[in-house]
């Protein structure tokens, strides 16, 4: 192996790689990629011994089976002699590797005549076979928008492989400001471990939020009320730089601000690898933020809409070895008065067979988002980061409207009333982390990364309700079996969580790396519900003891992992154990639940997983997975606090709950090239001891609950969670974006799947197809505009006990940049523009009853958004260490 060094024309880093003597044919680069820096789905076991064996062997036999159809695939012929000829093309001041690089090689003789081609892998990294005759050539490396790069190398009969190391590219600040992209790098790129979408490279990212970017993402969609879906659902974690952040928390208030211009990248991660925690059933989204500027620059971006505005402002600076960026924003929320309408009928009871309520609703207030990063070079081997995130909310919730009871043929009013509550909910996410990491002396490959985070959620509430125009027909006094008293809530729940990281990375040679690490998390979380009520018309509130509750929940989570990663130019593997451990411990301070429900215990799961990569064609690849993953309730689902406030709707949660085990397969198929990027995924989950919503009406007579401290009256519907739910789920996705030319791109996204579900002990069962179906398109129309539309299809989905109704939503805008450098930007969008109003159903069943809620919000959107950015525009080295803390292991919800 011959390495040159050709200081005239570009920067080399040389690198040690292994000579290969076969002969490759056909190819035109090296499917090496970078070091998995994400999770992957894993499978669980049971931690007894004969289940742990049973799992190793499974992975053994994997192993053995991959390794002979890589053996197979890296066979090649040897008929005449060639010379190999690699190196990465990475960005002169980033380092990071070019995707998709154009790779030219020329005889010297004759210059402009191409003797081969190829292009470089998600890595940045090329392989071109040669002739091994006596040859000199010009290889000219290119990227759009950057200068390009030409080497000059000289093979001889004695050579099998040459290593050109790093070949560094400039930007080309003419083009930059000028270019009009004639052809696009492939935005979708898939690695043994993630598919990746570009946003930096996409160009509607400089008009859009992150909401909007996300339905351009393959298997991602974000339907018409702004719910996010992975793998059509929302059992899902959302990392910011690898981290749990604010945004982990609240996706949906957060990314419809967030502009999109911000992110470098969408990471999906179907199945997390031992690296993650188990956590997630559907799988992890990770948002990696842009590496911003070197110097100074600032954005500031503001729009206003017909349901509030939105101002923010991100910059960066960068001071020798020290830099830092951030971002933060304030969203006014003025949403329109919305109705809320729900029929329940009761097919066991004759007197309190029908009930109707009819409510409005609309809501008032504010949320703020920052996001700092911050990173210091302490030498070149040690890095110190630091990263900071905030998100803060205050709303006024007001709800009034009108409930009534009748008997069967609707002919006799049992009992009607007026209910009115005024909330006030606050909350405040913070999440702080540092990380270390040290480098290599002699590898650079080789990482040591320590990271302590600590998180903080607390949530204050205060509602009051009032009750009036009573009208009872009934022999009960029904005041009192409702309670319809007035009352106040002050409810206050926190969680803090301290988690402490070790991580560490090293390569065996050019194909084989090895990643271990433990983990330690510390998660308490505490609930105070405290119920004031009066039992006269006029009077003080008086503290309600049986209606109050104070809870606290401890979990110490131990965490220790093994991952092996071989990669090669045909074939990727990486098998992975992860070994988990929980304590968890539940008590009651107060309220009707004494200390007598107290509860503590622990489990243990061994999780294995396995990927398999294959490179079947220049820039086609298949990828099998499989994994096993958990989910372990929040308070959300622990919380016992029997929620009464609405005497006809009744929610409690379960501390008994266990944490959820899925089982996942999956095949992908990938073909990204720069006018079409086309994937297929197809995949199967299932899950046995799911955490379902279970409900059911009170029968006559009423009911009591915790041993007669609460009590249910009758025809209300009482809702719980159990881990009951059987789940079985396939599922097709395909994504295609299509660049049709230099101004129009199309892009589809769908997603057809068959749901079962099924509830055997309460011969429960439902089941049927679900889809959802987008297209979009981006046209760059005459005097710099640029016209962006949407449209998209989502089915009813599928419940254990309901469904909810089909949704059409469509939306388009129209952006132009003016001033020098385009620094100026005017967006305006529309959308629902024909309709105002939008109208979710969800209807829920059981043996003897059937309740349909439709929920009416405005929808009608018209905005203008106005972007400005000042400074300089080189790329900065605001660092970010290599592996991180990313908890993801909670089964989250809200009410």
């Amino acid at each position: 192996m011959r390495t040159l060094n050709n200081s005239k024309t570009h920067d080399i880093h040389s690198a040690s790689v292994k000579c290969y003597k076969q002969e490759v044919e056909g190819i035109d680069f090296l499917d090496t990629f970078t070091a998995p820096n994400i999770r992957k789905d894993t499978t669980m076991v049971s931690l007894t011994f004969r289940n742990t064996v049973y799992a190793l062997r499974c992975m053994a036999l994997t192993l053995m089976v991959t390794m002979l159809a890589t053996m197979q695939t890296m066979a090649q012929d040897t008929k005449s002699p060639t010379c190999q000829v690699t190196g990465t093309i990475r960005d002169k001041a980033t380092h990071e590797p070019e995707l998709a690089a154009t790779i030219f090689v020329a005889k010297q003789s004759q210059p402009k005549v191409a003797f081969k081609k190829g292009v470089t892998d998600t890595g940045g990294v090329f392989l071109l076979s040669l002739p091994a005759t006596d040859a000199r050539y010009i290889l000219t490396a290119s990227v759009l928008g950057k200068k390009a790069a030409q080497v000059k190398l000289t093979v001889t009969p004695a050579d099998t492989l040459i290593d050109l190391g790093d070949i560094l590219l400039d930007d080309d600040a003419r083009l930059l400001d000028e270019v009009q992209v004639l052809a696009q790098k492939p935005l979708v790129t898939m690695d043994v471990d993630k598919l990746t979408y570009d946003v930096a490279s996409d160009p509607d990212a400089k008009y859009m939020m992150t909401s909007e970017i996300l339905n351009k993402v393959p298997l991602l969609d974000v339907d018409g009320m702004g719910n996010i879906k992975m793998n059509g659902t929302t059992n899902f974690l959302i990392l910011q730089n690898g981290r749990r952040t604010a945004v982990t928390r609240h996706p949906k208030e957060i990314l419809r601000s967030l502009p999109a211009e911000l992110i470098k990248s969408i990471e999906v991660i179907t199945s997390p690898g031992a690296k993650y925690d188990a956590e997630g059933i559907g799988g992890i989204i990770n948002i990696v933020m842009q590496r911003r500027y070197e110097g100074h620059l600032t954005t500031l971006n503001g729009a206003v809409n017909n349901m509030g505005f939105v101002t923010g402002l991100s910059t960066t600076t960068k001071i020798g070895r020290f830099s830092i960026d951030g971002y933060m924003n304030y969203n006014r929320i003025l949403t329109p008065t919305g109705s809320n309408t729900s029929h329940t009928y009761n097919y066991a009871s004759d007197s309190r067979a029908y009930q109707q309520t009819v409510s409005r609703h609309k809501s008032r207030g504010g949320t703020e988002f920052a996001n700092i990063n911050a990173s210091y070079e302490i030498d070149t081997l040690q890095l110190l980061t630091l990263s900071l995130s905030g998100m803060g909310s205050q709303q006024r919730l007001p709800v009034w409207g009108s409930t009534e009871m009748w008997n069967r043929d609707r002919s006799q009013l049992a009992y009607s009333y007026l209910r009115s509550s005024s909330a006030k909910e606050s909350f405040l996410n913070g999440t702080a982390g540092i990380d270390y990491q040290r480098t290599g002396r002699h590898n650079k490959q080789r990482l040591t990364t320590l990271s302590y985070q600590i998180s903080t959620n607390p949530q204050w509430i205060k509602d009051n309700t009032q009750y009036s125009e009573i009208v009872n027909n009934t022999p009960s006094d029904i005041v009192e079996e409702l309670q319809l008293y007035a009352n106040r809530t002050d409810a206050d729940n926190k969680s803090v969580e301290h988690t402490l990281q070790a991580d560490y990375t090293t390569p065996i040679d050019k194909h084989n790396t090895i990643e271990t690490g433990l983990k330690y998390i510390v998660r308490n979380n505490e609930s105070t519900n405290d119920i004031y009520d009066a039992r006269s018309a006029v009077g003080d509130f008086v503290y309600n003891d049986q209606r109050s509750n104070h809870y606290k929940n401890r979990n110490d989570i131990l965490a220790a992992y093994l991952s092996y990663t071989y990669r090669s130019s045909a074939v990727s593997l990486m098998p992975g154990l992860r070994y988990e451990y929980t304590y968890q411990d539940i008590r009651y301070l107060s309220g009707a639940m004494g200390a007598d429900a107290d509860y503590s215990g622990h489990y243990a799961y061994l999780v294995p997983s396995m990927k398999v990569n294959f490179k079947v064609g220049p820039h086609q690849s298949l990828r099998l997975e499989y994994g096993m993953r958990l989910s372990r309730p929040s308070i959300y689902y622990l919380n016992p606090y029997f929620n009464d406030l609405n005497p006809q709707r009744i929610t409690q949660g379960n501390g008994q709950l266990d944490a959820e085990r899925s089982h996942s397969f999956g095949i992908t198929y990938g073909n990204f090239t720069r006018r079409l990027n086309l994937n297929m995924s197809l995949g199967y989950r299932r899950l046995d001891n799911g955490i379902e919503q279970v409900s059911r009406i009170i029968g006559d007579g009423g009911e009591y609950f915790d041993d007669g401290k609460h009590y249910a009256a009758p025809g209300a519907l009482y809702s719980t969670y159990m881990n009951i739910g059987r789940t079985q789920r396939t599922a097709l996705d395909v994504y295609l974006r299509w660049n049709m030319n230099s101004r129009i791109s199309w892009t589809i996204n769908s997603n057809l799947s068959y749901l079962d579900l099924s509830d055997p002990a309460r011969q429960l069962r439902n089941h049927g197809w679900q889809t959802s179906l987008s297209g979009s398109t981006s046209v760059r129309l005459p005097g710099d505009l640029r016209l962006m539309g949407r449209l998209a299809y989502s089915s009813r989905s599928v419940m254990l006990q309901g469904n909810n109704n089909s949704l059409l939503t469509y939306n388009i805008g129209l952006t132009r940049s003016f001033l020098k450098d385009k620094r100026l930007t005017l967006s305006l969008m529309a959308t629902e523009f024909a309709r105002s109003w939008m109208t979710r159903s969800t209807t829920t069943y059981g043996t003897n009853f059937y309740t349909q809620r439709d929920n009416q919000v405005k929808r009608q959107y018209f905005g203008l958004t106005v972007m400005y950015r000042f400074g300089t525009l080189r790329q900065s080295a605001t660092k970010r260490a290599s592996h991180g803390i990313h908890n993801d292991d909670l089964k989250a919800g809200s009410r």
